[in-house]
């Protein structure tokens, strides 16, 4: 099985840094249930308490911020629950894939690379249901257009329906939402914060000196976020 070290897994500058809010935001989910996620939660039974561990498989997680591979992975499980797939499944096949491939499992390349057969396999007896384990690894496949692959796992994302044209590196800025242009990258929050001072896309373009398109881009990208927020 392959290990991580501390330094590998925990955030930072190098490897990204997300609170539990902006990763709520960036996944379309509640704060509270990033904290599930990634830190399990109690749940009152008849006779006390219990508690449900978390599904993120990350053992240098630290409570109240997630690094780059920790946000990648809770990608997936986002995903997976969507499928209708049950938390207590998809946490079950973490553990079990975990074991096979080490930390952050959805996200490795093995995985995602040819996964299929291991994930099917793995849904006979976890997730109960070969159908949807066949649904999970249509997923892990259709990622492949979103993503680079660094070292075996996730390096950069590109949110769907941005034209490539915003990403999420865990080298770049610490792994927020920027747009790339000549060489150099704008987080989309400040291009945003920029256009709502000024609501012109040609001024905002000519200060950042990049083209109208990756302003439009940038606004469409946070204004989505705020939407739901």
């Amino acid at each position: 099985m392959q290990t991580f070290t501390e330094a590998q897994q925990k955030p930072g500058l190098l490897h990204g840094v997300y609170s539990y809010r902006e990763a709520a935001r960036l996944l379309n989910v509640s704060t509270q249930r990033v904290a599930r996620w990634a830190d399990g939660y109690l749940f009152e039974v008849k006779y006390g308490w219990r508690f449900s561990a978390p599904v993120l498989q990350s053992p240098a997680h630290r409570h109240g911020v997630l690094s780059f591979p920790e946000l990648m992975e809770l990608f997936f499980v986002r995903e997976y629950s969507g499928l209708g797939v049950r938390l207590q499944h998809i946490r079950a096949t973490a553990e079990a894939l975990a074991r096979e491939v080490g930390p952050f499992p959805f996200t490795k390349k093995q995985l995602l690379v040819g996964g299929r057969e291991l994930l099917v396999r793995q849904s006979e007896d976890i997730l109960r249901r070969p159908d949807i384990g066949q649904l999970v690894a249509d997923f892990a496949e259709s990622l492949l257009h979103h993503v680079e692959i660094e070292a075996d796992e996730v390096s950069r994302y590109y949110p769907p329906t941005f034209e490539r044209e915003v990403l999420l590196d865990k080298h770049i800025r610490a792994g927020e939402p920027v747009v790339w242009e000549s060489g150099y990258s704008i987080p989309t929050r400040i291009i945003y914060a920029l256009w709502e001072a000024e609501q012109d896309v040609d001024s905002v373009a000519d200060y950042f000196n990049i083209s109208p398109h990756k302003v439009s881009v940038a606004i469409r990208y946070e204004s989505e976020w705020r939407l739901v927020a």
